[in-house]
Parts: C-alpha cells; sequence; structure tokens
C-alpha cells in the first residue's frame, strides 16, 4: 500500500503549518487564560485567609473582654494599614497582600489595649515598625511610618522601600 506524498504539494504544506500554528496559538491563549484565573483565585484566597485571621483576632477579643460597652470603646478595636507606595516600588497584588499580612502580625499585639497607653508608647509602636525587615518572596522590604493614627481604629500610613542588599 503507497501513501502519497502530500507533504510535496504547496496547499497541503500550508495546510499542515497552518494547523501547527493553530494549535500553538490555541495553547498560549489556553495558558494565558488559565494563568489569569489561577492569579484571580490566589488573590480570592490569600484576601480570604487574611479577614479569617482577622475575624479569628475579633472572635478572640469579644470572648476575652466582657467589659462594658463605654470602656470597649477607650480600646483599640481594629488595624488598618495602608501602603502609600506600592506603584513607584512595583509591588504586585499578592506581595502587598503578605507584606500587608506581615505588618500587622507584628502591630497587632495592641489591639485590646487601651488608646491611652498605645498613645503614650507611639514612638515605640513607630520605632517597632520602622526598624522591622519585612521579608516576601525572598527579596527584604523595609517601611516608613507616613502617618499614625490612633484611635478605636489605629491607621496607619507606610511608605515601602526596597532593602538594598
Amino acid at each position: 500500500m503507497h501513501i502519497p506524498p502530500y507533504y510535496k504539494r504547496p496547499k497541503w504544506q500550508a495546510f499542515f503549518i497552518g494547523v501547527i500554528v493553530g494549535t500553538m496559538v490555541g495553547y498560549l491563549f489556553f495558558l494565558y487564560i488559565y494563568g489569569e484565573h489561577t492569579e484571580r483565585w490566589i488573590e480570592e484566597n490569600l484576601t480570604l485567609r487574611q479577614e479569617l485571621k482577622d475575624l479569628e483576632n475579633d472572635f478572640e477579643l469579644l470572648k476575652k473582654d466582657s467589659d462594658d460597652q463605654s470602656e470597649q470603646l477607650l480600646r483599640i478595636q481594629d488595624v488598618e494599614i495602608e501602603l502609600s507606595n506600592t506603584e513607584q516600588v512595583k509591588l504586585d497584588r499578592f506581595t502587598t497582600i503578605r507584606l500587608t499580612s506581615l505588618i500587622e502580625d507584628e502591630i497587632g499585639e495592641v489591639v485590646g489595649d487601651h488608646i491611652e497607653s498605645v498613645n503614650e508608647q507611639r514612638d515605640l509602636l513607630i520605632r517597632t515598625i520602622e526598624n522591622k525587615n519585612f521579608r516576601v518572596n525572598q527579596i527584604q522590604y523595609q517601611v516608613k511610618v507616613v502617618f499614625l493614627s490612633i484611635g478605636p481604629t489605629l491607621d496607619v500610613t507606610l511608605e515601602v522601600r526596597v532593602q538594598s542588599s
């Protein structure tokens, strides 16, 4: 039995090249869509884990504190961290989420403390944040406190710098 040599005809060559190129383009399109979907899923997963950790901390504080409502307002109830220069340092979303989480872990000890005692130790809190090097994805980051507001919600605005080796 003889198979005709289609590979020698130009129309068949164009057909086979089109099939190969189409397969490559389709596979690259699949990889792009799959990557976008995975990235979105990982970001959502990290965000939900952080929210779960915050809710567990809030639950522990509610269990621990059985004081009346007026004294509860005199305590720090939440910590909010904002990174001011993520675009200039070119941090991606995952690094931003992880860095924020590490900083919250570092200063999360003040949640539940009296506002007056935290206000008296403001300089110590600032030095604690600024003197710590945060390691995310094998890169060391330093932060500088730009703004600190102490109230029922501790608001901290930070400037991120990549630490030189």
